[in-house]
């Protein structure tokens, strides 16, 4: 949904073999502790990258490119929590680490949320960047209904002429015109749209277990919201989190973008020595 960062070079790559595909990680700084980072939608690993001189003394920051993303390969049409916890095992295996810090932007934020449980006796600390998928798009439409968008969206010229036309008659605002153009006409970019909205159907947040453990957990949890983000609803992420004192929500003069000097500062001194 946002730009990646401009021209972000990693340090070092290495592959990770899982069993749905393999997955890129881009590795940056060469500290002691571990910190897995996960991107948000559009991004990449490379988003990260501006974190490894304020953090990279103390952490070594594993970033991977999420499946349907940079150069992760993945064979199947979607993805499920229990591929998370491969592969977030599997970097913690790679990097020789049984414990380990985790952060999530926007979708990858997300997955914290959803995986959390299952991992919490690994985690030391998870930061939640903007989250997504806490009081909108928790549900998303059925399979069957996102099947049938994605051949209807297939037809790129009758779209856009509906799109042009809807927009001409104040029907498309303009913000969804260029969200069309962006995200629905490259024929590459409709395919990760729609590999990614279909995976996230197994992502609820809202979801008995992953709401029970959040309620209760123990794990020290830091929620960094932007005061101008317009793709997240803040009132509502605050209000998922409030009841668990192990859970602290701090606001940030910002936008969605949140993977930036100003958060590398603030996770500088939050997160664990």
């Amino acid at each position: 949904m946002c730009p990646p960062p401009d021209s972000p070079t990693s340090i070092t790559t290495f592959s990770l073999p899982v069993s749905k595909g393999t997955i890129l990680v881009h590795t940056y700084g060469s500290g002691p502790k571990l910190l897995i980072a996960l991107h948000g939608y559009d991004y990449d690993g490379q988003v990260f990258a501006d974190w490894a001189a304020p953090l990279g003394s103390r952490y070594t920051i594993c970033a991977p490119d999420l499946p349907f993303h940079g150069g992760s390969e993945w064979w199947a049409p979607e993805f499920k929590p229990a591929d998370w916890v491969e592969i977030i095992s599997g970097i913690a295996a790679q990097q020789g680490k049984t414990r380990y810090s985790l952060v999530g932007h926007s979708l990858g934020g997300r997955i914290i949320v959803c995986t959390a449980a299952i991992l919490s006796e690994q985690i030391e600390q998870a930061v939640l960047l903007a989250p997504a998928g806490i009081g909108a798009f928790d549900q998303v439409a059925p399979l069957v209904v996102q099947q049938l968008a994605e051949r209807a969206t297939g037809w790129t010229r009758g779209l856009q002429f509906l799109v042009t036309l809807g927009a001409r008659l104040g029907w498309v605002s303009t913000f969804h015109r260029r969200y069309a153009e962006a995200q629905l006409y490259p024929p590459d970019k409709r395919y990760r749209l729609f590999r990614t909205y279909n995976s996230i159907r197994n992502f609820r947040t809202t979801a008995a277990p992953t709401l029970q453990f959040w309620q209760a957990t123990t794990l020290p949890t830091l929620i960094v919201l932007g005061s101008n983000d317009r793709f997240v609803p803040n009132p509502k992420i605050r209000a998922y989190f409030a009841a668990n004192p192990a859970c602290t929500v701090v606001e940030i003069v910002g936008t969605h973008d949140l993977v930036n000097a100003t958060t590398a500062q603030l996770l500088k001194g939050r997160l664990p020595n």
